[in-house]
């Protein structure tokens, strides 16, 4: 037997499942058919792992061998498993240099995540992006856009996927998404390679179009859930600050007999309040709306009432008295003051009060006046600066009503004060 002629088998085996888009390995036990011995295959496979013209994926640390999902294990591990486990129970694959001396790449170069796969990448390798590159699906009402906060999906409506007058290039979804920082803490999407290489020739270039440059590191929730397959806890500050209010609600319940936030509609994180947009002032203004509706227009107006005057009477000049209906972050503030004590106002109004006025007030700009667009990375550390404050503003009422003898019985989540929370 000759070892060019097992590598070749396994080369074109490779090669071919590539051009399925199947880019899997050939297991070992179906090479017999080249070399019925198998301790001398295995001494044939041995020989080639050292010389760099194959590797092998073992299912005894692999859910699936049949495809590459990680980086190759250290040779001396390969070599050890090699002659301890059974030939039916791992695969072997062609290295990148193997590969390169039998394929045109030139017949790739529109499919720059499937060249990457033909050329042995592990499938969980990932690609980096800049925030841009999912503002075209999000436009789009063709697609669907699901998102979590550290992930999300993407996928062709039903509807446009049946149809035959729907474009084939532009049925395409990404089964997952999630989000990456560089050093400075600049968000990226990021895609896994196994995902990116099912796109459509033309979806793929416009992709590779918003390829990031630079180190880009997975968020380690992302990581957890998707490469480890562990229940990842949710600790953005987004979710922080929902809990928050979910705790509001139950503690002026239970103080008060009626709750203070009114129950929100559950689904989808809006993508205002994501993390996977550009950095500009239009997603800015975006993410200052859905904020403010998600604080103040979450605020039951009915809560106040025999509590507070839910009106302004205003003497005009003529004599005639205007009527106003006070604005819910106007009846907090007045109720909050007029209900409990506190060691200083001025710091309340500071801490709870102001954030709360200030993104009803950023909200006023995009809400009635044309603005114009602009890209800046300070926008990042606005919407960071404003969670923040937000969350702190909602743990402050929330540990103030938990002091409340009627409410001991309402448990609080020790991660909100004793873990670390991600402000992205």
């Amino acid at each position: 037997m000759s070892k060019n002629h097992l590598v070749n088998a396994i080369a074109s085996s490779f090669i071919a499942s590539a051009e399925r888009d199947g880019f899997n390995g050939a297991v070992a036990s179906t090479l017999l058919r080249i070399e019925e011995k198998p301790e001398r295959l295995r001494r044939a496979f041995a020989e080639l792992i050292i010389d760099r013209k194959i590797t092998a994926v073992f299912a005894r640390n692999s859910v699936n061998m049949h495809i590459k999902r990680f980086p190759d294990l250290p040779v001396p591990s390969q070599l050890e498993l090699l002659h301890s486990e059974e030939l039916s129970a791992f695969s072997v694959y062609p290295t990148e240099i193997e590969v390169r001396r039998r394929v045109d790449l030139s017949a790739w170069h529109d499919r720059p995540f499937s060249k990457a796969l033909l050329l042995v990448e592990p499938q969980l390798a990932f690609r980096a992006f800049d925030m841009g590159s999912l503002e075209r699906y999000v436009s789009d009402p063709r697609y669907d856009v699901h998102f979590a906060d550290y992930m999300g999906r993407m996928s062709i409506i039903d509807d446009f996927f049946k149809s035959e007058q729907h474009p084939e290039r532009d049925k395409v979804s990404l089964q997952t998404f999630g989000l990456g920082f560089d050093a400075k803490r600049i968000p990226y999407t990021i895609v896994f390679l196994r995902y990116l290489a099912r796109l459509s020739a033309e979806h793929q270039q416009y992709w590779n179009s918003y390829l990031a440059s630079g180190d880009v590191r997975m968020s380690e929730p992302y990581y957890r859930s998707s490469i480890e397959g562990e229940f990842w806890k949710n600790r953005s500050i987004r979710y922080a600050i929902t809990e928050e209010m979910r705790l509001v609600r139950a503690l002026s319940e239970a103080i008060w007999g009626q709750s203070l936030f009114r129950t929100p509609v559950e689904g989808d994180v809006p993508i205002g309040l994501t993390s996977f947009l550009r950095p500009t002032a239009e997603n800015f203004n975006r993410f200052v709306m859905a904020l403010d509706k998600l604080l103040s227009e979450s605020i039951d107006s009915s809560f106040f009432q025999g509590k507070c005057s839910l009106e302004t009477e205003e003497t005009r000049a003529d004599g005639k008295i205007v009527v106003t209906r006070k604005g819910t972050l106007a009846l907090l503030e007045e109720w909050l003051l007029t209900e409990i004590v506190w060691d200083d106002p001025g710091a309340f109004r500071e801490v709870v009060i102001k954030p709360l006025r200030d993104v009803r007030r950023l909200r006023q700009t995009p809400a009635h006046t044309f603005t114009t667009d602009n890209f800046s990375t300070e926008y990042y550390k606005s919407r960071e600066r404003l969670l923040w404050d937000v969350f702190n503003s909602l743990s402050n009422i929330r540990a103030t009503f938990a002091k409340h003898p009627l409410a001991q019985h309402v448990e609080i989540p020790d991660w909100l004060d004793n873990e670390r929370i991600d402000v992205f």
